[in-house]
């Protein structure tokens, strides 16, 4: 009898479809890159510089640094690093905030309490560790806006408000992301311990920024698996974000999501191939 084994996979499950259009594979699950590279060049230009203790503007966010994550700005003393991360906290169900439709009007947003409140997914606490994803419609062009000589930068972000609401009343969410370079807003730049990123890393709640959009990927459905680079005593480490999405159209509503599960492997009895030799003719082959 052969041992039952046990594989680790991931399956899609509470299928309801509607369709308005053609048929698809509903069972696909869109792998989805989401991160933006850095160079060798940069990196050592950082890295050099936060060890040689050189005065650097942190709070316009590292463009050049590329998908990064980390907890607390660089200069708070005690920061913890995302090295101490628990690994079952970088593997979460992925939340979508679409704001592109506000920044188009007002670039340089600050997403207040009152607003996000509208948004189901920051008004009441999900169920399972989650981590909320902050689509402004950032883009490469708009680095330009951000002059870090002067520390001054025109970057949409969050107000201090609503960090310290996510922090204190959704304990199920363990990250937060955005497509901008940072999460301060003109709310908390100017300050050094009255900001987004020191309310939500002493609350554990790790923040990625530079996430890059390649395609559209669902507001909800998603499981999103953060990768930080497991570099010791260092406050601010590159990271790979990667989405598994449900496979949908803009033709297709559908409320499936992706989720892990076990299932138990069954092993069929191994089948003999059939045999070809009267399919063979020896005699002309040897002729």
């Amino acid at each position: 009898m052969y041992k039952s084994l046990l594989s680790l996979f991931i399956i899609v499950t509470e299928v309801k479809f509607s369709f308005t259009g053609r048929r698809d594979n509903p069972d696909r699950i869109d792998i989805v890159d989401m991160t933006k590279p850095t160079t060798w060049t940069s990196m050592s230009l950082y890295y050099g510089a936060m060890e040689k203790r050189w005065k650097m503007c942190t709070n316009c966010g590292t463009p050049s640094l590329g998908t990064g994550m980390h907890l607390e700005q660089s200069e708070t003393s005690g920061s913890m690093h995302p090295a101490v991360i628990p690994s079952e906290y970088l593997l979460s169900r992925l939340t979508v905030i679409d704001l592109t439709g506000m920044t188009a009007i007002n670039p340089t947003i600050v997403l207040t309490l009152d607003v996000a409140l509208q948004w189901a997914a920051l008004k009441h606490d999900p169920r399972e560790p989650t981590l909320l994803l902050f689509r402004f419609g950032w883009s490469e062009e708009e680095n330009n806006n951000i002059n870090i000589r002067t520390c001054a930068c025109k970057v949409p972000g969050l107000s201090y408000e609503l960090a310290e609401w996510i922090a204190a009343n959704l304990s199920h969410v363990v990250g937060v992301a955005t497509d901008a370079p940072t999460f301060e807003s003109e709310q908390t730049r100017e300050f050094a311990s009255r900001t987004v990123s020191n309310v939500l890393g002493r609350s554990g709640i790790y923040m990625i920024e530079n996430v890059h959009f390649r395609r559209k990927v669902p507001e909800q459905g998603c499981l999103s698996l953060a990768m930080p680079l497991k570099l010791l005593n260092s406050v601010y480490v590159p990271a790979r974000l990667t989405a598994f999405c449900p496979a949908v159209n803009e033709n297709r509503q559908t409320d499936v999501h992706v989720v892990m599960a076990l299932r138990k492997d069954i092993h069929a009895q191994a089948r003999l191939p059939n045999s070809r030799v009267y399919d063979v003719n020896l005699d002309e082959i040897l002729s």
